[in-house]
C-alpha cells in the first residue's frame, strides 16, 4: 500500500519510484516531495521513473471523479516545476487527459514529462535524455 523509491542506476541519477496495489495519494506526494528534495539538493540533472504500471486503479475508485483529477492536476504541475525529466510508464486516461489539457495552456510546462509503456522504454528515454548510461 505504498510508493517506493529507490536509486535506478549506479550513478545516482534516475530515481525509481514504484506504485504498490492500494496506494494512497498521500503517499504519491509524499514520494514527489522526496524526489524534489533531491533533486534540488543536486547540481546535476537528476531525472524520475513514476512506474504506475502496477498500481492498479487510483485511490478511493473513479477514475473521473473530481478528486482523481485535481489529483492529477497536482501531480503533474509538480513535475512540471520540477528540475529534471520524468518518464511515466502506465499512466492512466485522468493523467493522460489532464496532460493534454495542461499542453494547451502551456505548451512547455511538460515538455519534460515522457508517457511510456514500459519500464525499459523509460530507461532508454532518460539515458538519451540525461546522457548516462542504461541502468538495471
Amino acid at each position: 500500500m505504498s510508493v517506493d523509491l529507490y536509486w535506478d542506476n549506479d550513478e545516482q541519477t534516475i530515481i525509481l519510484c514504484e506504485f504498490s496495489k492500494g496506494w494512497t495519494w498521500e503517499a504519491l506526494f509524499g514520494a514527489l516531495n522526496t524526489v524534489k528534495s533531491i533533486t534540488e539538493s543536486r547540481s546535476d540533472t537528476v531525472g524520475a521513473i513514476v512506474d504506475m504500471s502496477r498500481g492498479l486503479g487510483v485511490p478511493n475508485g473513479s477514475l473521473f471523479s473530481i478528486e482523481t483529477r485535481d489529483k492529477a492536476k497536482q501531480m503533474l504541475q509538480m513535475s512540471a516545476n520540477g528540475k529534471g525529466p520524468i518518464a511515466i510508464v502506465g499512466a492512466n486516461g485522468v493523467i493522460k487527459l489532464v496532460s493534454k489539457a495542461f499542453a494547451l495552456v502551456d505548451r512547455n510546462a511538460l515538455n519534460d514529462v515522457y508517457f511510456v509503456d514500459s519500464i525499459d522504454e523509460a530507461r532508454q528515454v532518460l539515458s538519451k535524455r540525461l546522457r548516462v548510461p542504461i541502468g538495471a
